[in-house]
């Protein structure tokens, strides 16, 4: 059984130095994670810093004003840039505004996008380096912090060394609004694609070999499928969002070796 915390329970309640990620194609996942992770915060009493592009501001302001919370003197909206990351301009801006709201509040929640604004213009490296420092950051002050990078988790173009890196920057990973559902197509696509007991047997191998950052045992099991079996990782991939957008299913083919057993 999968015991990963669902994200909305996550989202509502993280650790002091949580450092999630959220992946999203659909905007309205982002918002529906980022209004749950800020306005539970709000009502608790909290501070919120909030980086991002002026139009997810704009939306996530207005998710909160139905909620009644927005506008709050306990919410700091600010605008992301995609300037390369430098340790002590960082520092300066975001330790400083983090410690001016711990003087006035219990705790301090951050959503950022900056990362995402790096990745997006193929600065993947600088992405990587200001999740870093937000790593630093969190070592010297206490706060929980959400970001967001606008990646498919069922595109097989978005797996390998740079999803990697993210993942190990990240305490845990958001790729879905549905974990059951997600983890069953996972389950069910990987039975379709290769016989039922070699499935079987490949998802407890990548069960048993979770990366540390908590994810859902389908996002696992992908991640290390596509490591260890790319070929037949892509066609689970595909066969996983054929099931999720009720498309029909592939024809069952046969298992490929993972690539240091491939000829």
């Amino acid at each position: 059984m999968d015991a990963t915390l669902d994200w909305p329970e996550l989202l509502r309640h993280p650790g002091c130095q949580d450092h999630m990620v959220q992946l999203y194609s659909d905007p309205e996942f982002l918002v529906e994670g980022v209004a749950q992770y800020l306005g539970t915060g709000l009502r608790q009493g909290e501070a919120a810093i909030v980086i991002a592009r002026p139009e997810h501001r704009a939306r996530f302001a207005l998710a909160l004003e139905r909620e009644g919370l927005y506008p709050s003197p306990a919410l700091r909206m600010l605008d992301a840039t995609d300037d390369l990351p430098e340790w002590a301009a960082f520092h300066h801006a975001m330790g400083g505004a983090i410690a001016e709201l711990r003087l006035q509040y219990p705790a301090v929640r951050v959503y950022g996008e900056m990362v995402d604004i790096l990745w997006q213009r193929g600065e993947q490296q600088a992405a990587i380096r200001l999740e870093e420092f937000w790593n630093e950051l969190g070592k010297l002050q206490t706060f929980s912090l959400l970001c967001a990078y606008g990646i498919d988790p069922l595109e097989a173009a978005s797996y390998g060394a740079a999803l990697d890196a993210v993942c190990r920057c990240h305490t845990h990973l958001i790729p879905t609004r549905d974990y059951a559902r997600f983890n069953d197509a996972v389950s069910d696509a990987s039975k379709e694609v290769l016989d039922q007991p070699l499935a079987q047997m490949l998802l407890r191998l990548a069960a048993s070999h979770r990366p540390h950052t908590e994810m859902p045992l389908g996002q696992a099991a992908l991640i290390w499928l596509k490591q260890n079996m790319p070929r037949t990782a892509d066609r689970v991939l595909e066969e996983v969002r054929n099931r999720l957008l009720g498309k029909p299913a592939l024809a069952a083919v046969s298992p490929v070796l993972p690539a240091r057993l491939e000829p």
